[in-house]
């Protein structure tokens, strides 16, 4: 059986002036974050170790790769769902981001609905543990992409709420055999930074 520990990122730098945080960094708060989260692991040691291809997730998984000596992989169907891509003003990002989790199949301007995010999200993450039978796998990524996921396995609906709830640098563990399985929910590990 494949164990997959999902991981938020650690706290970022949020740009005020757009909704486009794919190149915010993470503060040091975050880093802090992440290494608590290292230092009170909640699982075997990952052999492998996988990151969105996004500035946060990446400085995230730098920090797990420098404590657990592993190579970054970054996969880009780790990539953080958004509901618009062209860094529109934040009020007006709000408004299509509660479109869209009041009506997951609605199909906001980025082109991809919370609905179609759900099975993109999970068959990034089967193929991940498929390519890893039998280890403990490192995966870094992004609230909405892995509460739509967690959610499913919880057998509810995602909503934003529960992807709120997913703080930064929080944990969730899986596991892959025939299909995924929820383990334990997301959690933070170690003290609140």
């Amino acid at each position: 059986m494949t164990t997959l520990v999902l991981i938020r990122h650690g706290e970022i730098q949020r740009p005020t002036d757009t909704s486009n945080f794919d190149p915010a960094p993470l503060t040091d708060r975050g880093r802090s974050q992440v290494e608590g989260l290292v230092d009170h692991w909640p699982a075997d040691p990952p052999k492998v170790l996988y990151a969105s291809p996004l500035l946060r997730a990446i400085q995230s998984a730098q920090v797990l790769g420098d404590r657990f000596g592993l190579p970054t992989i970054i996969n880009p169907c780790l990539r953080e769902w958004a509901a618009d891509a062209t860094g529109i003003p934040q009020p007006e990002y709000v408004a299509l981001e509660d479109r869209a989790w009041a009506d997951l199949a609605w199909v906001p301007p980025s082109g991809e609905s919370l609905a179609a995010l759900g099975p993109r999200a999970r068959s990034c993450l089967e193929a991940i543990a498929q390519a890893h039978p039998g280890e403990t796998v490192a995966v870094v990524g992004h609230g909405t992409h892995f509460s739509v996921v967690t959610a499913e396995l919880r057998g509810v609906r995602p909503t934003e709420e529960y992807k709120a709830s997913i703080g930064f640098a929080h944990a969730a563990i899986l596991a892959s055999g025939s299909s995924l399985r929820l383990v334990r929910d997301f959690a933070r590990y170690g003290p609140a930074v």
